[in-house]
């Protein structure tokens, strides 16, 4: 007799052969999830690899993307969904043991959540640990860091989420129905669109959250004067104006807070590329806007590493 998934799990992918497998086998043996694998026009084979897997793993179902970017992917996933509950997982992503049951339960406590997310590990392509998550989130940390179970945000969620990059796609499961009634993602936005939908689902419903590493999540270099690096940085200031009136009306403080979270942001974008001297002063420009121990340090390391680098040179 069939029994209709629990969760569908929902991963976008465009030329991500090298990841995709890993990110398939994070999700573990569980029997109560479908797998939708969005093989957005890749040409790395990821078509044939999709269709070797779903002969052997009845939970996936590939389907085919137009090429139209990660947003109209994960729309096309979220339209084919059986389940109550989607989850987000990017292709060059991991989750760890114990996401799935841990949010699951979350959700069934809570059924007036419209989504929750979990802390996670920032890594780069070469496996080095990245500074992220929650830990890169001083103003939440220093509220919710002697959490260690589920909780649910407080009635300024919103706020929160604006504040500070909090929330990972790959941390995230939400109701179906609701993801379904604001539209998914705005297909409109090729970068942010995913912080533009919790800001939106924040809006909506109660927003929970697990105080732990529950995802590994890649992070590339990015050329921060290239076409992508200016892309990102026009899209968050686009999401982040949509938004500031709503959040400011929750908490005035906020509006900088997130403003000094895009610095650090493009500071840690400027070091992973090799741009040194550019990390070091995004950071203090960070710290003359939100003074922060962590911000002082590494704008110090950015410049040691800069001096070292000199004193290399022959």
């Amino acid at each position: 007799m069939y029994a209709p998934p629990q969760l569908s799990v929902v991963i976008p992918a465009h030329n991500a052969l090298r990841w995709l497998p890993g990110a398939v086998a994070s999700l573990g043996p569980a029997a109560q999830i479908e797998i939708l694998v969005v093989d957005d026009r890749s040409e790395d084979g990821t078509a044939d690899y999709l269709r070797g897997i779903a002969a052997s793993d009845r939970r996936l179902r590939p389907l085919t993307a137009t090429g139209a970017g990660p947003a109209a992917a994960r729309n096309l996933g979220l339209a084919a969904a059986q389940a109550p509950l989607v989850a987000f997982l990017d292709a060059d992503d991991r989750w760890r043991r114990g996401k799935l049951a841990a949010q699951l339960e979350l959700h069934r406590l809570y059924p007036e959540i419209g989504f929750s997310f979990t802390d996670h590990r920032c890594f780069a392509e070469d496996g080095t640990e990245l500074p992220g998550g929650f830990a890169r989130c001083p103003s939440f940390a220093a509220r919710h860091s002697m959490r260690r179970e589920a909780f649910m945000l407080d009635h300024d969620g919103q706020a929160a989420i604006y504040a500070e990059p909090l929330v990972a796609t790959s941390t995230v499961m939400a109701r179906t129905a609701l993801l379904r009634a604001v539209g998914g993602f705005n297909e409109q936005l090729q970068r942010s669109e995913d912080w533009d939908l919790w800001l939106h689902l924040a809006a909506c419903a109660p927003v929970g959250c697990l105080p732990r590493p529950f995802a590994d999540r890649l992070v590339r270099a990015v050329d921060p004067d290239g076409a992508e690096g200016l892309a990102r940085r026009l899209s968050r200031r686009r999401v982040a104006d949509a938004y500031a009136d709503p959040v400011s009306r929750l908490d005035d403080a906020a509006l900088a807070l997130c403003r000094t979270s895009q610095l650090a942001l493009e500071a840690d974008g400027a070091a992973l590329a090799g741009r040194r001297v550019q990390a070091a002063l995004l950071r203090l420009s960070a710290f003359a806007q939100q003074p922060s121990r962590n911000m002082a340090r590494e704008a110090a390391c950015d410049l040691l590493g800069i001096r070292a680098a000199a004193q290399r040179v022959p």
